[in-house]
């Protein structure tokens, strides 16, 4: 028996050994999808969001927390303004008719020079594009559209 657990071992021990090397990863983390911020903002600095009605309808907008204000409402190519709310922010916005079944609202971003002013452009889009309601401001300066 001992002499069997000895072939064992050394037939174990004189085979080589195969190393296998870890795969480098792409150097590129960056995947296109709706979990990366179409924007960030300056976190040291006052945040303002001014939000542009680029449609042909009214739109309401208002931010979800507990103490926001009433719903404002902009007329086709008004702007509204919204600051004072922190560092971070969930902002609403939405079409104000009864019939939606012809478009979408899309939002687009653009920051200012300083990036503390958060521009939000509302368009209307066809019907295959799935809508944006809101838009997420987040404490560490990222902003994403949902």
């Amino acid at each position: 028996m001992k002499s069997l657990s000895l072939i064992i071992l050394l037939t174990l021990g004189v085979s080589p050994i195969s190393v296998v090397q870890a795969q480098v990863p792409s150097a590129e983390t960056y995947q296109p999808g709706y979990w990366q911020p179409v924007a960030r903002f300056d976190t040291k600095r006052i945040v303002e969001v001014n939000i542009i009605n680029n449609t042909d309808i009214p739109i309401e907008y208002d931010l979800t927390d507990l103490e926001a204000m009433n719903p404002q409402k902009l007329e086709p190519q008004q702007t509204g303004n919204l600051k004072g709310f922190g560092s971070s922010a969930n902002i609403v916005i939405y079409p104000l008719v009864n019939d939606t079944s012809e478009f979408n609202l899309r939002y687009t971003v653009a920051m200012d020079e300083d990036n503390n002013i958060v521009n939000i452009s509302v368009i209307k889009d066809k019907p295959s594009f799935l809508g944006h309601r809101s838009v997420n401001l987040q404490q560490t300066g990222a902003v994403y559209l949902y």
